[in-house]
């Protein structure tokens, strides 16, 4: 399935979803389940499976027959579920590997090393100083990104309509537009000139129909002016929100 083909069908499914819940869940009893797909086509819909083609979605029949909208909520209900499992195994595991990796690295470290007295090691610590400079700490903001334009590329409908940032050390939420689902997201953060000073990775998490991805920005250094929040859904082209730093 082609790159085109496979936006379109997921452009169709959100769709569905969205008009399932308003009028088919309930609204259109089927008992004898007269034309219903197979289970199978409805669970590979739900799991968005690369291999479905836009003519294979049966998506008018979906969203006029109860039944068949009730098993494709369940089944992405649980393409979810799974998802998060593997995500969290993966997280878990990188963890695993990095606490041995650690762990061997401070042994092999501390063995190699002559012992030290307490007395000698007395000596070596510099004085304490009675103040110590606290560390900053980061600012929490919510991004409410869900009234800007869903279009992919430059957001260019709203010339006035821009994020206003601080700058300083924030925790930002970024609320994302509809139809962006959970997922590992990319979010770089570009000047007017295009030179990229902040590239990252988060997860991004699903509530209430809501996904939103949060970080740590430092702002504290930047010049005040123009750039570019560039996010990039999984799978998807990047998006683009003008910025201002002020």
């Amino acid at each position: 399935m082609t790159e085109s083909n496979h936006f379109t069908s997921s452009k169709l499914v959100r769709d569905v979803v969205a008009l399932g819940r308003k009028y088919s869940k309930n609204g259109f009893p089927n008992p004898n389940r007269e034309g219903c797909p197979p289970r199978s086509s409805l669970r590979a819909m739900a799991y968005r499976d690369q291999r479905l083609v836009l003519g294979d979605l049966p998506v008018s029949h979906i969203v006029s027959c109860s039944p068949c909208f009730q098993e494709y909520a369940h089944f992405r209900r649980m393409s979810f579920f799974f998802r998060g499992i593997r995500i969290a195994a993966a997280l878990g595991v990188a963890a695993m590997l990095f606490v041995a990796a650690r762990f061997v690295w401070s042994h092999t470290r501390r063995s190699g090393e002559p012992s030290i007295s307490e007395e000698q090691l007395a000596k070596q610590q510099p004085p304490v100083t009675t103040k110590q400079q606290a560390l900053p700490a980061a600012s929490p903001l919510r991004v409410d990104l869900a009234s800007f334009s869903p279009s992919r590329g430059d957001a260019k409908d709203d010339p006035e309509k821009k994020v206003h940032l601080p700058p300083k050390l924030l925790r930002v939420e970024f609320l994302l537009p509809l139809g962006m689902e959970a997922g590992e997201y990319e979010i770089q953060l570009q000047d007017s000139t295009g030179t990229t000073f902040i590239d990252k990775r988060a997860l991004g998490r699903m509530n209430d129909g809501i996904t939103s991805v949060g970080m740590d920005i430092d702002l504290s250094s930047t010049t005040r002016g123009s750039f570019t929040l560039m996010i990039r859904p999984p799978g998807l082209d990047w998006r683009k929100f003008p910025v201002v730093v002020e």
